[in-house]
C-alpha cells in the first residue's frame, strides 16, 4: 500500500471511491461539491494506492494556522473495502501530516453518525449533531480532537 499526494490525474480514481459510497455514506448531490473540492484543494489531499495505480482511499487536510485548526476533509475508502484497515491507515497519515505543523492545536471534522465510532477511536469527540444535516436519516456530526493547549 502506498500513500502519496493527490495529482490532477487522480480525479477519476477519487470519484470512483466516492461513487462506491453512495448512497450509504454520501448523497448524489454531494458529488458536485467533491468535484469542486478536488479542483481547488485547500491543503494536502492524500490517496492510498493498492495495487500501485489503483486508488482505494483518499482524504484531505486543511490547516488554518491563525486559529490552530486542522480539518480532515473528504476522507473515504472504497465501499467494498470498509473494515480492511485502509481507513485507519488514511486517518493516521492525515493526522500525522496535520500534527507535523506545530501551529495545530486541534483537529476537526464533520461526518455522519455512521462513522463517529471510527473517529472516536482516534480521540475525537462529538461536539454537535445536526439531525438530517446531510440528508434524511444522515445526520451531520461535528467532531473535534484537542492536541495541545492554547499558548498563553
Amino acid at each position: 500500500m502506498r500513500v502519496r499526494d493527490f495529482r490532477d490525474d487522480d480525479v477519476g480514481g477519487c470519484l470512483a471511491v466516492f461513487d462506491s459510497n453512495v448512497p450509504r455514506y454520501f448523497t448524489v448531490p454531494e458529488r458536485d461539491g467533491f468535484i469542486g473540492f478536488l479542483t481547488s484543494l485547500p491543503g494536502p489531499y492524500l490517496v492510498l494506492e493498492e495495487p500501485p495505480g489503483t486508488i482505494v482511499a483518499c482524504g484531505g487536510i486543511a490547516i488554518d494556522a491563525a486559529s490552530g485548526r486542522a480539518d480532515l476533509c473528504w476522507g473515504m475508502v472504497r465501499g467494498e473495502l470498509h473494515g480492511s484497515g485502509l481507513g485507519r491507515r488514511l486517518t493516521e497519515a492525515r493526522l500525522s501530516r496535520a500534527l507535523s505543523d506545530p501551529r495545530v492545536r486541534f483537529v476537526a471534522l464533520n461526518t455522519s453518525q455512521l462513522t463517529t465510532g471510527f473517529y472516536e477511536r482516534f480521540g475525537f469527540v462529538t461536539t454537535e449533531v445536526i439531525p438530517d444535516g446531510y440528508a434524511p436519516g444522515l445526520d451531520r456530526c461535528e467532531m473535534r480532537m484537542v492536541v495541545a493547549a492554547p499558548e498563553r
